[in-house]
Protein backbone atom coordinates (compact mmCIF):
# COMPACT_ATOMS: atom_id res chain seq x y z
CA UNK A 1 0.00 0.00 0.00
CA UNK A 2 1.24 3.79 -0.84
CA UNK A 3 2.04 6.08 1.83
CA UNK A 4 1.60 9.84 0.75
CA UNK A 5 4.86 11.08 2.77
CA UNK A 6 7.59 13.73 2.70
CA UNK A 7 8.96 12.70 -0.53
CA UNK A 8 5.65 13.01 -2.51
CA UNK A 9 4.82 15.96 -1.37
CA UNK A 10 7.88 17.90 -1.79
CA UNK A 11 7.58 16.14 -5.54
CA UNK A 12 3.68 16.99 -5.89
CA UNK A 13 4.87 20.63 -5.27
CA UNK A 14 6.98 20.91 -7.91
CA UNK A 15 5.30 19.10 -10.25
CA UNK A 16 1.94 21.66 -9.85
CA UNK A 17 4.76 24.56 -10.16
CA UNK A 18 6.89 22.48 -13.48
CA UNK A 19 3.20 22.06 -14.85
CA UNK A 20 2.04 25.71 -14.35
CA UNK A 21 5.45 26.55 -16.71
CA UNK A 22 4.26 23.75 -18.99
CA UNK A 23 0.99 24.84 -19.61
CA UNK A 24 1.87 28.66 -20.03
CA UNK A 25 5.03 27.67 -22.74
CA UNK A 26 1.81 25.13 -24.40
CA UNK A 27 -0.79 28.34 -24.74
CA UNK A 28 2.49 30.67 -25.96
CA UNK A 29 2.98 28.23 -28.83
CA UNK A 30 -0.37 27.32 -29.65
CA UNK A 31 -1.35 31.65 -29.76
CA UNK A 32 2.28 32.12 -31.60
CA UNK A 33 3.66 33.84 -28.79
CA UNK A 34 6.70 32.09 -29.26
CA UNK A 35 7.75 30.16 -31.97
CA UNK A 36 9.12 26.27 -32.38
CA UNK A 37 12.35 27.05 -33.63
CA UNK A 38 13.53 29.42 -31.34
CA UNK A 39 15.57 29.41 -28.24
CA UNK A 40 12.27 28.20 -26.63
CA UNK A 41 12.62 24.96 -27.53
CA UNK A 42 15.28 23.87 -25.64
CA UNK A 43 13.41 25.29 -22.71
CA UNK A 44 10.34 23.97 -23.45
CA UNK A 45 12.14 20.72 -23.85
CA UNK A 46 13.64 21.12 -19.91
CA UNK A 47 10.35 21.39 -18.80
CA UNK A 48 8.59 18.45 -20.59
CA UNK A 49 11.76 16.54 -18.27
CA UNK A 50 11.25 18.20 -15.20
CA UNK A 51 7.55 17.58 -15.09
CA UNK A 52 8.50 13.69 -15.82
CA UNK A 53 11.47 13.84 -13.33
CA UNK A 54 8.47 15.38 -10.79
CA UNK A 55 6.22 12.36 -11.32
CA UNK A 56 8.54 9.92 -11.10
CA UNK A 57 9.54 11.01 -7.70
CA UNK A 58 5.71 11.42 -6.91
CA UNK A 59 5.73 8.13 -7.81
CA UNK A 60 8.43 6.98 -5.88
CA UNK A 61 7.19 9.35 -2.73
CA UNK A 62 3.99 6.97 -2.81
CA UNK A 63 5.21 3.39 -3.79
CA UNK A 64 8.69 3.98 -2.26
CA UNK A 65 10.65 0.81 -2.83
CA UNK A 66 7.62 -1.39 -4.09
CA UNK A 67 8.93 0.55 -7.91
CA UNK A 68 12.48 1.25 -7.55
CA UNK A 69 12.46 1.69 -11.16
CA UNK A 70 11.32 5.00 -11.08
CA UNK A 71 14.00 6.31 -8.71
CA UNK A 72 16.34 5.39 -11.66
CA UNK A 73 13.96 7.33 -14.11
CA UNK A 74 13.74 10.23 -11.09
CA UNK A 75 17.66 10.43 -10.76
CA UNK A 76 18.40 9.81 -14.69
CA UNK A 77 15.72 12.70 -16.11
CA UNK A 78 17.02 14.55 -12.61
CA UNK A 79 20.83 15.50 -14.24
CA UNK A 80 19.33 15.78 -17.95
CA UNK A 81 16.96 18.57 -17.07
CA UNK A 82 20.54 20.33 -15.47
CA UNK A 83 22.45 19.74 -18.59
CA UNK A 84 19.79 21.23 -20.32
CA UNK A 85 18.90 24.48 -18.54
CA UNK A 86 22.99 25.17 -18.66
CA UNK A 87 22.36 25.14 -22.32
CA UNK A 88 19.05 26.88 -22.32
CA UNK A 89 20.71 30.00 -20.21
CA UNK A 90 23.52 30.32 -23.08
CA UNK A 91 20.84 29.86 -26.18
CA UNK A 92 19.05 32.79 -24.48
CA UNK A 93 22.40 35.16 -24.17
CA UNK A 94 22.87 34.47 -27.92
CA UNK A 95 19.42 35.20 -29.22
CA UNK A 96 19.50 38.66 -26.92
CA UNK A 97 23.07 39.15 -29.00
CA UNK A 98 21.11 38.29 -32.24
CA UNK A 99 18.54 40.65 -31.73
CA UNK A 100 19.96 43.67 -29.78
CA UNK A 101 23.89 44.11 -30.77
CA UNK A 102 24.24 46.20 -33.71
CA UNK A 103 25.55 43.88 -35.43
CA UNK A 104 22.82 41.63 -34.83
CA UNK A 105 25.16 39.00 -34.58
CA UNK A 106 26.28 37.00 -31.35
CA UNK A 107 30.44 36.64 -31.19
CA UNK A 108 29.51 33.62 -28.67
CA UNK A 109 27.83 31.74 -31.86
CA UNK A 110 29.18 33.77 -35.32
CA UNK A 111 26.55 33.64 -38.46
CA UNK A 112 27.40 31.00 -40.94
CA UNK A 113 27.96 32.24 -44.89
CA UNK A 114 25.37 30.00 -45.63
CA UNK A 115 22.35 30.15 -43.12
CA UNK A 116 19.93 28.74 -44.79
CA UNK A 117 17.48 26.04 -43.49
CA UNK A 118 19.11 22.87 -45.52
CA UNK A 119 22.66 24.37 -44.12
CA UNK A 120 21.44 24.33 -41.03
CA UNK A 121 20.27 21.06 -41.05
CA UNK A 122 23.87 19.54 -42.36
CA UNK A 123 25.46 20.92 -39.81
CA UNK A 124 23.49 19.28 -37.21
CA UNK A 125 23.40 16.04 -38.90
CA UNK A 126 27.57 16.55 -39.40
CA UNK A 127 27.66 17.10 -35.75
CA UNK A 128 25.96 14.56 -34.74
CA UNK A 129 27.77 12.02 -37.15
CA UNK A 130 31.27 13.44 -35.43
CA UNK A 131 29.83 13.73 -31.98
CA UNK A 132 33.04 14.66 -29.63
CA UNK A 133 35.24 14.55 -32.17
CA UNK A 134 33.27 17.82 -33.78
CA UNK A 135 35.40 19.98 -31.95
CA UNK A 136 38.28 19.17 -33.77
CA UNK A 137 36.44 20.02 -37.06
CA UNK A 138 34.53 23.18 -35.82
CA UNK A 139 37.39 24.71 -32.87
CA UNK A 140 36.39 28.21 -34.14
CA UNK A 141 32.96 28.20 -33.06
CA UNK A 142 32.66 28.72 -29.33
CA UNK A 143 29.31 27.41 -28.95
CA UNK A 144 30.11 23.81 -30.89
CA UNK A 145 33.28 23.53 -28.64
CA UNK A 146 30.85 24.21 -25.70
CA UNK A 147 28.39 21.63 -26.80
CA UNK A 148 30.77 18.91 -27.33
CA UNK A 149 32.49 19.63 -24.20
CA UNK A 150 29.28 19.91 -22.31
CA UNK A 151 27.53 16.35 -23.60
CA UNK A 152 31.31 14.37 -22.71
CA UNK A 153 30.44 16.00 -19.17
CA UNK A 154 26.46 14.99 -19.45
CA UNK A 155 28.17 10.95 -20.38
CA UNK A 156 30.47 11.16 -17.57
CA UNK A 157 27.60 11.64 -14.98
CA UNK A 158 25.14 9.19 -16.53
CA UNK A 159 27.90 6.63 -16.28
CA UNK A 160 28.98 7.53 -13.18
CA UNK A 161 25.58 6.86 -11.99
CA UNK A 162 24.67 3.71 -13.99
CA UNK A 163 27.91 2.42 -12.80
CA UNK A 164 26.81 2.14 -9.32
CA UNK A 165 23.47 1.00 -10.22
CA UNK A 166 24.31 -2.67 -9.99
CA UNK A 167 26.75 -2.45 -6.49
CA UNK A 168 25.84 -4.41 -3.74
CA UNK A 169 25.63 -1.32 -0.75
CA UNK A 170 24.78 -4.35 1.67
CA UNK A 171 28.16 -5.51 1.87
CA UNK A 172 30.11 -1.55 2.33
CA UNK A 173 33.78 -3.54 3.01
CA UNK A 174 33.10 -5.25 -0.70
CA UNK A 175 36.51 -4.25 -2.92
CA UNK A 176 33.50 -3.97 -5.89
CA UNK A 177 31.92 -1.51 -3.95
CA UNK A 178 34.69 0.37 -3.35
CA UNK A 179 36.05 0.49 -6.88
CA UNK A 180 32.70 1.25 -8.35
CA UNK A 181 32.06 4.21 -5.77
CA UNK A 182 35.86 5.43 -6.80
CA UNK A 183 35.02 5.22 -10.34
CA UNK A 184 31.98 7.26 -9.96
CA UNK A 185 32.85 9.66 -7.84
CA UNK A 186 36.01 10.67 -10.01
CA UNK A 187 33.50 10.52 -13.30
CA UNK A 188 30.68 12.22 -11.69
CA UNK A 189 32.23 14.81 -9.93
CA UNK A 190 34.78 15.45 -13.81
CA UNK A 191 31.21 16.10 -15.38
CA UNK A 192 29.63 18.60 -12.38
CA UNK A 193 32.61 20.29 -12.04
CA UNK A 194 32.34 21.02 -15.94
CA UNK A 195 28.85 22.31 -15.98
CA UNK A 196 30.17 24.38 -12.95
CA UNK A 197 33.05 25.66 -15.08
CA UNK A 198 30.48 26.60 -18.28
CA UNK A 199 28.11 28.12 -15.56
CA UNK A 200 30.87 30.71 -14.92
CA UNK A 201 31.52 31.01 -18.80
CA UNK A 202 27.98 32.01 -18.84
CA UNK A 203 28.48 34.63 -16.15
CA UNK A 204 31.43 36.15 -17.48
CA UNK A 205 29.51 36.25 -21.20
CA UNK A 206 26.92 37.87 -19.59
CA UNK A 207 29.10 40.36 -17.52
CA UNK A 208 31.27 41.29 -20.90
CA UNK A 209 28.14 41.97 -22.99
CA UNK A 210 27.00 44.33 -20.31
CA UNK A 211 30.36 46.40 -20.41
CA UNK A 212 30.11 45.87 -24.14
CA UNK A 213 26.67 47.96 -24.02
CA UNK A 214 28.47 50.46 -21.74
CA UNK A 215 31.06 51.18 -23.89
CA UNK A 216 28.98 51.79 -26.82
CA UNK A 217 27.27 54.22 -24.88
CA UNK A 218 24.22 52.34 -23.50
CA UNK A 219 23.35 53.74 -19.98
CA UNK A 220 20.83 51.30 -19.12
CA UNK A 221 21.67 47.51 -18.60
CA UNK A 222 18.35 45.94 -20.24
CA UNK A 223 16.07 44.03 -17.90
CA UNK A 224 16.44 40.85 -19.84
CA UNK A 225 20.50 40.53 -18.97
CA UNK A 226 19.89 41.52 -15.72
CA UNK A 227 17.18 38.68 -15.47
CA UNK A 228 20.04 36.51 -16.85
CA UNK A 229 22.75 37.58 -14.21
CA UNK A 230 19.77 36.95 -11.53
CA UNK A 231 19.11 33.43 -13.18
CA UNK A 232 22.38 32.36 -12.76
CA UNK A 233 23.21 32.21 -8.87
CA UNK A 234 20.37 29.87 -8.57
CA UNK A 235 22.18 27.97 -11.70
CA UNK A 236 25.70 28.37 -9.75
CA UNK A 237 24.30 27.06 -6.48
CA UNK A 238 22.77 24.16 -8.49
CA UNK A 239 26.19 23.46 -9.97
CA UNK A 240 27.81 23.78 -6.35
CA UNK A 241 25.57 21.32 -5.61
CA UNK A 242 26.18 18.78 -7.96
CA UNK A 243 29.84 18.84 -7.11
CA UNK A 244 29.17 18.43 -3.77
CA UNK A 245 26.60 15.09 -4.32
CA UNK A 246 29.28 13.75 -6.23
CA UNK A 247 32.17 13.91 -4.09
CA UNK A 248 30.48 13.83 -0.58
CA UNK A 249 28.31 10.50 0.54
CA UNK A 250 26.31 11.76 2.85
CA UNK A 251 24.93 13.71 0.01
CA UNK A 252 24.88 10.84 -2.28
CA UNK A 253 21.24 9.27 -3.53
CA UNK A 254 23.36 6.14 -3.30
CA UNK A 255 24.12 6.17 0.65
CA UNK A 256 21.79 3.78 2.16
CA UNK A 257 21.79 6.09 4.91
CA UNK A 258 19.37 8.53 2.91
CA UNK A 259 16.84 6.12 2.57
CA UNK A 260 14.57 4.82 5.55
CA UNK A 261 11.63 2.55 5.03
CA UNK A 262 9.61 4.70 2.77
CA UNK A 263 12.07 6.29 0.22
CA UNK A 264 14.24 9.05 1.25
CA UNK A 265 14.54 10.45 4.54
CA UNK A 266 13.54 13.86 5.69
CA UNK A 267 16.89 15.78 5.88
CA UNK A 268 17.75 14.09 2.59
CA UNK A 269 14.69 15.21 0.95
CA UNK A 270 15.22 18.97 2.49
CA UNK A 271 18.67 19.25 0.93
CA UNK A 272 17.73 17.75 -2.71
CA UNK A 273 14.60 19.72 -3.29
CA UNK A 274 16.30 23.04 -1.55
CA UNK A 275 19.44 22.97 -3.39
CA UNK A 276 18.79 20.71 -6.40
CA UNK A 277 15.06 21.30 -7.74
CA UNK A 278 14.21 24.79 -6.26
CA UNK A 279 17.24 26.18 -7.77
CA UNK A 280 16.36 24.93 -10.90
CA UNK A 281 13.25 25.66 -10.71
CA UNK A 282 13.87 29.61 -9.97
CA UNK A 283 16.51 29.89 -12.90
CA UNK A 284 13.69 28.17 -15.24
CA UNK A 285 11.59 30.55 -13.89
CA UNK A 286 13.63 33.84 -14.82
CA UNK A 287 14.16 32.77 -18.06
CA UNK A 288 10.38 32.66 -18.72
CA UNK A 289 10.48 36.63 -17.36
CA UNK A 290 12.73 37.04 -20.02
CA UNK A 291 9.42 36.58 -22.56
CA UNK A 292 8.35 40.31 -21.24
CA UNK A 293 12.02 41.80 -20.91
CA UNK A 294 12.09 41.24 -24.77
CA UNK A 295 8.80 42.04 -26.23
CA UNK A 296 10.29 45.38 -27.45
CA UNK A 297 13.00 43.95 -28.90
CA UNK A 298 13.47 44.17 -33.09
CA UNK A 299 12.37 40.68 -34.43
CA UNK A 300 14.14 38.86 -36.89
CA UNK A 301 12.01 39.96 -40.03
CA UNK A 302 12.52 43.69 -38.75
CA UNK A 303 16.48 42.76 -39.10
CA UNK A 304 16.21 41.28 -42.24
CA UNK A 305 14.02 43.97 -44.04
CA UNK A 306 16.78 46.64 -41.70
CA UNK A 307 20.10 44.63 -43.72
CA UNK A 308 18.44 44.41 -46.80
CA UNK A 309 17.53 48.09 -47.04
CA UNK A 310 21.19 48.61 -45.99
CA UNK A 311 22.14 46.39 -48.58
CA UNK A 312 19.96 47.82 -51.06
CA UNK A 313 21.31 51.70 -50.53
CA UNK A 314 25.01 50.17 -51.10
CA UNK A 315 24.54 48.73 -54.32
Amino acid sequence: MGHFGREASAALVFLILYVGIFSWMLWAYLTKHIKWGSRWFILFFHVAIRVASQACGLVFGIQGWANSNVLLAFLILGAEGYFTLVVCAFRFLISWHQHNLPSHESWLEPRQADSSKAARRKRIIRFIILGPFAIFFYYKQPMVVFHTVLIIANAAIIFGGSYLSGADFAHPENGDLQRRLNVAKITRTSGQSVFLACNFLLLFAILATVRGRKRDGERKTHPTLILLIIAWFPLMIRGIFGILQSAIWSLSYYNPDNYDETGFDARFVAIEYMLGVLTEWLSCLLLIMTYYTSLDDPSKGDIVRKEQKVQDSES
